[in-house]
């Protein structure tokens, strides 16, 4: 009895023993994860940044060589003014250093410019478009020439580093204007493209083609007719000119796409630039056995989009001494040749020298396990009538990275759906929460979790902790590849801005994060928490 009383006891010891150890595991793991919530209490807190708009248009310009995109047209924006997009293309051909057959003829040359559009089949089982990325329903007028000024694809003078291009450079090109290859004025339309090419034969049928959604115009039937593209591209064919792409390009150095407002309006939309092309269409070979062929220009290679804005004055004076110290009222953010917001997480401040701000280093020190923390943007309507005066289509998604190495934040790829070829293919709203809107459809506020991110600062083996941000608008939250701005350098925050941004159109105007905004609008770092109870 004695032996089973000492086992018994013993054994209640361990039992004892193991749970307070695991207890003291499950404490000591404050910051991953919580075994018991009666433990703990929870708070939050709201903690001041430093926010203000840095802008790029009139004295600086953004990359917009490399852009998957073309972009193009005129944009009325109520906010902030109007602006005007081109494009500059270098041009590939599909065939180098051929004959094109013998005695080779132009029967026709097509311009084909696809717009973006998502296709549906409707009940009657036909297949409907939807365009992407096109804004407005007036007419605008585009000029295609050919241009004269050659487009660099290395910078000088070791040409190891790719030449960069500025949305500011197009309007200084000398000989864009060249040639015009075509002039059309159009409201961008969602119908199907429709091609019939008609049997060579007897007996034979037409040949049908349905395309999605573009801008579809015959440049034999302009002013230069065949006669021009058999004279430059035909009848050169098996010369020095067509030999191959740096040949050709040098010879045929782009198409310029200007754009032009009608009566002071317009359309503006992306465009597919790497299936933009001219197609010229010819039959080959003797007499009696002609053959049809063709041979495509693609506007493919480097490139420039230009923006001609014409802002508000008002704005401009918004815009001009910024307070980057103490932070601004408000915050203008615009895509294009726009503005940014950069948002300083902490002060400036390091006593100790230890290479961590002041502030963060007595966050480090506080034993808390942290749910979730977030920056919330309000949007300012009376600061937006007072400029736009009428109904706004604001921005659908802000983005949010880091300046210090203009990567997107931890909490996005968190958030992302990724397909198994590795491929984000979607974000959700955990950590780039769309625009919340009113009973009126009007904007409220854009909430972006940053919460990894901030676990990361908190990390005491984190030496080099970044806290600067920037906010832009964004045509898409899954691109996350930066442009570079004119003339910052790698020690300027920031120095690059998302190419998403540069080809996005939207403007908006947030809160800031001055003592002048009121309290309930002000941008701050709010942080949910947990932590021990005493």
């Amino acid at each position: 009895m004695k032996l089973n009383t000492v086992l018994t006891r013993t054994l209640g010891l361990l039992m004892l023993l193991f749970v307070f150890f695991s207890c003291e595991d499950d404490f000591l793991e404050v910051g991953s994860g919580l075994v018991d919530d009666s433990n703990f209490t929870s708070g939050n807190e709201s903690y001041p940044v430093t926010a203000y708009s840095e802008r790029f248009f009139d004295s600086l310009g953004v990359q917009t060589n490399g852009l998957s995109a073309g972009v193009l047209g005129y944009y009325q924006d109520s906010i902030y003014g109007s602006t005007t997009a081109s494009t500059l293309s270098q041009v590939s051909l599909s065939t180098y250093n051929s004959t094109f057959g013998t005695n080779p003829v132009v029967d026709s040359v097509v311009f084909t410019m696809p717009y973006f559009s998502t296709g549906s089949v409707n009940s009657e089982n036909e297949t409907v478009y939807e365009l992407d990325s096109v804004y407005g329903s007036d007419p605008i007028r585009v000029t295609a020439f050919r241009s004269n000024y050659f487009l660099n694809s290395n910078n000088g003078p070791d040409f190891e580093n790719g030449a960069v291009y500025y949305s500011n450079d197009l309007t200084e090109f000398n000989g864009v204007e060249g040639d015009t290859l075509m002039q059309q004025i159009f409201v961008p339309s969602n119908e199907t493209v429709v091609t019939t090419v008609p049997a060579t034969t007897d007996g034979e049928d037409d040949e049908v083609t349905s395309n999605s959604p573009r801008l579809r115009i015959r440049l034999d039937e302009t002013a230069y007719g065949e006669t021009y593209w058999q004279e430059n591209i035909l009848d050169r064919g098996g010369e020095d000119v067509l030999f191959n792409a740096n040949s050709f390009r040098n010879y045929f150095r782009g198409v310029y796409l200007k754009a032009e407002p009608v009566n002071g309006s317009g359309s503006y939309f992306l465009f597919d630039k790497a299936n933009t092309s001219i197609a010229i269409y010819y039959t080959s070979g003797e007499e009696d056995s002609r053959n049809q062929s063709s041979v495509t220009l693609s506007l493919a290679g480097n490139g420039v989009v230009g923006y001609q804005n014409d802002f508000k004055s008002e704005i401009k004076t918004e815009l001009t001494g910024i307070d980057k110290e103490n932070g601004e009222e408000n915050l203008y953010l615009k895509g294009g040749q726009g503005s940014m917001a950069v948002i300083e997480l902490f002060e400036d401040v390091d006593d100790d020298a230890n290479g961590i701000p002041d502030e963060l280093d007595a966050l480090r020190a506080q034993p808390r396990l942290i749910r979730e923390a977030n920056l919330e943007f309000f949007v300012d309507q009376d600061k937006i009538q007072q400029y736009a005066g009428a109904s706004v289509s604001e921005p659908q998604r802000v983005y949010i990275y880091d300046l210090e190495t203009n990567l997107p934040l931890r909490d996005f790829s968190g958030d992302a759906t990724i397909s198994s070829s590795g491929t984000i293919t979607a974000v959700g709203t955990t950590h780039l929460g769309p625009l919340e809107t009113d009973d009126n459809g009007q904007g409220v506020s854009y909430k972006i979790r940053i919460t990894e991110f901030y676990k990361a600062l908190l990390d005491p083996e984190n030496d080099t902790p970044t806290t600067k941000l920037g906010l832009v608008v964004t045509q898409n939250v899954l691109s996350t590849a930066t442009a570079t701005i004119e003339g910052k350098t790698d020690s300027d925050l920031p120095n690059r801005v998302p190419y998403a941004s540069v080809i996005a159109n939207r403007g908006t105007i947030l809160y800031g994060s001055s003592v002048n905004v009121p309290e309930a609008k002000r941008l701050k770092l709010k942080v949910f928490y947990s932590e021990a109870s005493n």
